[in-house]
């Protein structure tokens, strides 16, 4: 705690002194005076803008800070708008597993999934993860990807591999950072209207651009429901599949010259979200009402001549009430959670002739409630205790070029104090609360080599980690048959180490842009439940993992070549995992829900009055667990081929008619065993913008 309190001392007062002075070698920066290699690097980013360096070759997520993604040796896919406008699906599981090669579980009706990127398996329940969900660089703030309205977001960052030596925990697998938009220019108004399978229909306003020269803003409403139950690729209905979703979010933001002040809001309700049974078993049925709800505000701009600060407060929160109907019962109320995130962000930036430096601190509070009922409407405990996850973190990010960006390095660190507690619980018999603290640090280093302007060799290793469960190391209780579960105060997190190396080729005016990275990641500490004696269970690190493969991702643009004005893309990406096996106490065996091959690839078409994409996308087969069944055995999901296609119509001024047509060939497959998702299904919608 001392350390951390002096750290936000130092930074504080750095920030404010603007360090008018900075000896690096034999040059130095004076405030009062620029320095020749200061007016040097004023040219040169004169002579990229004036070259065309577009701003959507930036990133932030994989610095913390805006970076031209060509120069980074990080694996960064990127998934802009018009990807997401070409993308067939109304969730953001969709977006991400059509447009980047990653696994997802993945459920039908209104139900959004989770994530695994390169093999490293999330899970679906709660607020820890494998894989971290942020919106404009901070947390998510929700179980899920439902809330994330697709019309607010301008680009989506996707980080392949560990990440927690600037994001923390939940960061092994990588990162999915959702940037939305911000309207600047002309108010002009968009209003939307569609319908299709299954008797959906969805409809929605947006609005966005300055009210004065300095103030600006943006307001996003969506609704989406699904009356009818869905039909599944064989033919039949899937009772219990209907939904409703309500999405809105607006922001403010204040230009003062070189300062900025954006202030955002959201509210997603999700109403009679209908969730099935496993398909073999069929007894029980589920409706959910979600109300997510949050905010952030952002002030930056520059202290100084070379460094600027970012600090970012922000709350969310989730509220999830669920209904049980087993056959031959009456429905009931089941359980009730809350979820609630609360923190603060501050990082400063420093630019040092052409390298950057970046360090900063965050603050995080993690709560979970909940309640439950028996079938006759009475009390009980809930499966989990009330806990709390507190997190005090300071991170430091290099990024230096040397002989005129010709070779790239990064080196990084985190520093991560958490607190995690369980409380006493209501209804909860048995129990025994407690809290346990534990510290991690993460370094990461990157390097990338330019041999000719367009061919480049990169390499990354990193370490990650993944804090336990609250419950999984302080408290006691005991479960309605019995059985006595003593969480584990010396129990470890979950960490890992991986490195990565590839090859680069981009070349604009042929149009051709490629990438091929080897991946190799050890898992150590995982997290398993033993049973220590007759009655008597609790959790050790007793796992561990060895993943490697192989990805990749090309893009071929025949107009580029015939320099016409029109697009004719070809894009392939794919993950082949070489290895993926956990060792359990129990032997080895296949990570669950991962395929040994993920592909997406296709063809886009685009033009001055009409553009489209044909995709497909590949899952290979993947072992999952068989819960309907005693003893939960082993089981292969298949493999599937599922093809989509998505055309834009935009003959009229201010209209565009957009047609999707989703599992086109009427596959019957599924994400996660049990639970088979749309067969063939259309939506048509009209964009009106004035």
């Amino acid at each position: 705690m001392k350390v951390f309190k002096r750290f936000v001392i130092i930074c504080i007062f750095i920030s404010f002194l603007g360090l008018p002075k900075i000896s690096l070698g034999n040059s130095y920066y004076v405030a009062e005076e620029k320095s020749k290699k200061e007016k040097t690097k004023e040219k040169f980013k004169k002579k990229e803008k004036k070259e065309g360096v577009k701003m959507e070759e930036m990133v932030v997520t994989a610095t913390r800070t805006e970076e031209n993604k060509n120069l980074l040796p990080q694996v960064v896919n990127e998934i802009f708008k018009k990807d997401i406008d070409l993308t067939t699906g109304d969730d953001l599981t969709d977006i991400l597993k059509k447009n980047s090669s990653i696994d997802v579980i993945q459920y039908p009706g209104g139900y959004s999934g989770t994530i695994s990127i390169r093999g490293v398996r999330s899970d679906y329940w709660g607020t820890i993860k494998h894989c971290l969900i942020l919106i404009d660089g901070r947390p998510i703030g929700a179980t899920h990807l439902a809330p994330i309205n697709k019309d607010i977001i301008k680009k989506i960052e996707i980080i392949k591999g560990p990440s927690s030596a600037l994001y923390g925990s939940d960061a092994m697998g990588g990162v999915v950072n959702i940037i939305t938009k911000k309207s600047t220019g002309k108010i002009k108004p968009t209003i939307l209207l569609g319908a299709g399978s299954f008797d959906s229909w969805t409809s929605g306003l947006s609005l966005g651009g300055n009210l004065t020269q300095k103030i600006d803003f943006d307001l996003n409403s969506d609704v989406h429901f699904q009356n009818g139950n869905m039909v599944m690729g064989n033919g039949e209905k899937r009772p219990n599949t209907s939904f409703k979703k309500y999405n809105n979010i607006g922001r403010i933001g204040l230009n003062l010259g070189n300062w900025r002040i954006d202030v955002k809001g959201n509210w997603y309700a999700g109403r009679d979200i209908e969730f099935p049974d496993d398909i073999d078993r069929d007894i029980q049925q589920k409706k959910r009402d979600v109300d997510q709800y949050g905010g952030d505000f952002t002030i930056k701009g520059p202290l100084g001549h070379n460094n600027e600060i970012k600090v970012t407060s922000y709350y969310s929160q989730e509220e999830n009430d669920y209904r049980y109907e087993f056959k031959g019962t009456n429905p009931y109320r089941g359980f009730w959670n809350l979820y609630t995130w609360r923190g603060v962000q501050f990082q400063d930036i420093y630019h040092l002739h052409f390298h950057t430096l970046t360090f900063g601190c965050e603050y995080q509070k993690i709560t979970e409630k909940g309640k439950a009922w028996n079938s006759d409407g009475s009390r009980k405990g809930p499966w989990r205790p009330d806990n709390e996850r507190e997190i005090k973190s300071v991170f430091v990010e290099g990024i230096f070029k040397f002989y005129k960006n010709r070779i790239i390095a990064t080196l990084g660190s985190r520093y991560d104090r958490i607190e995690l507690t369980t409380k006493n619980t209501p209804y909860k018999t048995g129990f025994i609360p407690g809290s346990e603290t534990f510290d991690t640090l993460n370094p990461s280093c990157g390097l990338k080599v330019f041999v000719t302007p367009e061919f480049s060799f990169h390499s990354t290793i990193g370490t990650a980690f993944v804090t336990p469960k609250p419950e999984e190391v302080a408290g006691i209780w005991v479960s309605p048959w019995g059985s006595v579960t003593k969480g584990n105060p010396d129990l470890d997190p979950e960490n890992s180490v991986t490195w990565d190396a590839g090859i680069s080729y981009i070349n604009k005016k042929l149009g051709l842009d490629g990438d091929l990275t080897y991946f190799h990641t050890k898992i150590f500490d995982k997290i398993e439940k033993v049973k220590v004696a007759e009655s008597l269970y609790s959790y050790e690190n007793a796992e561990d993992a060895k993943i490697e493969g192989l990805e990749g991702n090309f893009s071929f643009d025949v107009g580029k070549i015939v320099q016409i004005n029109k697009s004719l893309r070809f894009f392939l990406n794919f993950t082949r995992l070489f290895k993926a096996k956990e060792n359990l106490s129990t032997g080895h065996q296949d990570i669950r829900n991962v395929a040994h091959l993920n592909l997406n690839g296709g063809i886009e078409y685009g033009d001055k009055y009409f553009n489209g994409r044909l995709t497909a996308r590949y899952v290979g087969k993947r072992k999952d667990t068989d819960w309907t069944v005693r003893g939960a055995p082993e089981v292969e999901n298949p493999s599937f081929t599922v093809f989509d296609l998505t055309l834009n119509f935009h003959p009229f001024k201010y209209g565009e008619l957009n047609l999707q047509l989703q599992n086109i060939f009427d596959k019957y497959y599924w994400e996660t065993k049990g639970y088979p998702l749309p067969g063939r299904s259309f939506l048509v919608k009209y964009i009106l913008t004035f």
